[in-house]
């Protein structure tokens, strides 16, 4: 049988050396008449989540059926999330490669017992998330039952700062960056404040640019109070003229009349 071991140590492990986990996987292998085709040994720093490239190519190797079984000193040196990572001892069993922890025997797929053993263990894997979840949204339904803001904080905005900012030439994204907020935000602000500018004519947006053209909001108020003017002087053109006409026929009416 071809067997691939996999070793791993962390920063939080006092005194462990992962020389000491190969050498008795050696030595079992060794009894069992199995031959290493590769070895796997991972250094891991610290407890939060990181890749863990050693064990992905591992795992990559395995689905390529490189192997036939997977040794390991334990299942806590196989996986750091407990029964969580279940999944994973059923990945290699739909490849056809069969797992094997040193310290656990019952953790032994090659083995009638261990294949019994193992969607029991997938079982309890399944409820212990279930119960994680349900603990979960039960906080959530307390927490909202009691008024408090589930969702992330507002971010404070200054208002005055943007348009401060924006009337120094700075585009949206060095705006965001410097009042710690997404680009987005700002865009939404400023279009809030302009359509309250246009409602109510005020022109305290005349440092609002568009994010497209450098023409500012007071040039589109100032453009739109041009075309009504043109519009009203329009009218009071075509009033002048009709009056004029009018004018015109009374002259010529007046100088009828005194010809008769």
């Amino acid at each position: 049988m071809r067997v691939a071991i996999y070793a791993r140590v962390s920063t939080d492990d006092k005194g462990q050396d992962v020389e000491n986990q190969l050498m008795q996987l050696r030595d079992y292998c060794k009894a069992k008449n199995y031959t290493i085709v590769k070895e796997y040994t991972e250094y891991i720093t610290g407890t939060g989540k990181k890749r863990r490239p050693v064990f992905e190519e591992m795992m990559e190797d395995a689905r390529k059926r490189k192997f036939d079984i997977l040794l390991v000193w334990s299942y806590d040196r196989f996986s750091r999330a407990g029964l969580k990572d279940i999944h994973y001892i059923n990945d290699l069993n739909e490849w056809g490669v069969k797992f094997v922890s040193y310290q656990e025997s019952f953790l032994d797929t090659t083995s009638e017992m261990g294949e019994l053993l193992l969607p029991i263990f997938a079982w309890i894997a399944k409820q212990e998330a279930k119960k994680i979840s349900e603990r979960t949204k039960a906080g959530l339904q307390r927490a909202k039952s009691e008024g408090k803001n589930l969702g992330r904080p507002k971010a404070e905005i200054n208002l005055q700062e943007i348009l401060a900012l924006r009337q120094q030439g700075l585009s949206l994204v060095k705006i965001a960056n410097k009042i710690g907020c997404s680009k987005e935000t700002v865009r939404r602000r400023l279009n809030e404040l302009e359509r309250t500018s246009m409602q109510t004519g005020s022109d305290s947006l005349k440092v609002i640019q568009s994010e497209e053209s450098n023409e500012s909001v007071s040039d589109k108020l100032s453009q739109r109070t041009g075309e009504l003017k043109l519009n009203q002087n329009t009218d009071i053109n075509g009033s002048q003229i009709n009056n004029n006409q009018n004018s015109n026929q009374n002259i010529e009416i007046g100088e009828n009349e005194r010809q008769i």
